[in-house]
C-alpha cells in the first residue's frame, strides 16, 4: 500500500514539473547570421606641386580658377589634371609660396574650379561639407549609401604601423566622397601627402592601393563611431602635422 502512495506522488511530482518547463517563456531565437561584408580599396593622396619654369612651357600652363574665376595659380597641365584627379594639391607657387587648394566644382564652361584652404584649420585640407581631411583615418565613401561621419571598421587594418610608428586600430571615419567611389564596398583610403603606390605607404604595402583586392569590413557600434570621431577630433582633425618645407 505504501509502495503505490509513493509510486502516485511521485507521477504527480513530475506532472507538476512538466506543467512548469512548459509553462516558462522561451528565449527569444537567435538573431540570423549576417552575410560577411567586403570592400575593394584605393588609395588618395594630396599631391605636392613645385613651380619650375623649365617644367612646361608657358603656353601649355593651366589657369587654376576660384568659383569666382580669380586666377590662383598656374600649373603644368599634367599637374593640373591631377589636382582634379585628387580632388586637391599642395603648390609651391611662383612666389615661393606654400599653398593648399581643394577641387571645388565645375563651373558653367565645364573646367574646375578650385577653392584656397585655410591650413591652419584643417592642413590636409577639406573632405565634404568642410569637414577636414584626416590622413590614414579618412576615407570616401558613395554618400548615396553612407553618410559624412560614418564610422567603418577593417580588421586587417587593426594593429598596423603607420609612417609615424602609431599602431592603427581599423576605424575610419567617412569624410569624402569621389566620383568614382560608387557602391557599398567601395572606398579610397586618405594617406595625406604620401603617393599611392609609394614602399613607405603602409596601406599600399597591406594591398590597399589595388581595387581587385577584397577585404572584409563592418559598420562600427553607435559606441565605437563616437569613440573614432572623438578620437580623431571629426569635424577637425587632432593628428601632429608636419608640413613640407619651403622650396
Amino acid at each position: 500500500m505504501l509502495k503505490v502512495f509513493l509510486t502516485l506522488v511521485l507521477a504527480i511530482s513530475l506532472e507538476a514539473r512538466a506543467d512548469d518547463y512548459s509553462d516558462a517563456p522561451m528565449p527569444p531565437p537567435l538573431p540570423e547570421p549576417q552575410e560577411p561584408l567586403y570592400l575593394n580599396p584605393t588609395i588618395y593622396y594630396k599631391p605636392i606641386i613645385k613651380f619650375d619654369v623649365d617644367k612646361c612651357q608657358d603656353e601649355v600652363r593651366v589657369e587654376m580658377l576660384s568659383p569666382e574665376d580669380k586666377v590662383l595659380t598656374r600649373l603644368c597641365a599634367a599637374d593640373f589634371n591631377n589636382c582634379v584627379m585628387q580632388g586637391a594639391c599642395y603648390v609651391h607657387d611662383e612666389d615661393g609660396r606654400f599653398r593648399s587648394f581643394n577641387y571645388y566644382a565645375r563651373g558653367a564652361d565645364n573646367i574646375p574650379r578650385f577653392k584656397e584652404v585655410d591650413m591652419r584649420k584643417c592642413p590636409y585640407g577639406y573632405g565634404m561639407r568642410n569637414v577636414c581631411l584626416d590622413p590614414y583615418y579618412t576615407v570616401a565613401a558613395d554618400l548615396s549609401i553612407y553618410k559624412i561621419g560614418d564610422v567603418i571598421y577593417v580588421p586587417r587594418l587593426d594593429g598596423a604601423v603607420m609612417p609615424n610608428g602609431v599602431t592603427h586600430d581599423g576605424f575610419f571615419v567617412v569624410r569624402d566622397a569621389g566620383g568614382a567611389i560608387k557602391g557599398p564596398g567601395r572606398f579610397d583610403f586618405y594617406t595625406g601627402f604620401t603617393k599611392p603606390y609609394a614602399k613607405e605607404n603602409t596601406f599600399n604595402r597591406m594591398g590597399f592601393a589595388n581595387i581587385k583586392n577584397s577585404f572584409p569590413f563592418r559598420m562600427a557600434t553607435s559606441a565605437e563611431a563616437e569613440a573614432a570621431r572623438q578620437r580623431t577630433g571629426y569635424p577637425g582633425t587632432r593628428n601632429i602635422v608636419i608640413i613640407p618645407p619651403r622650396r
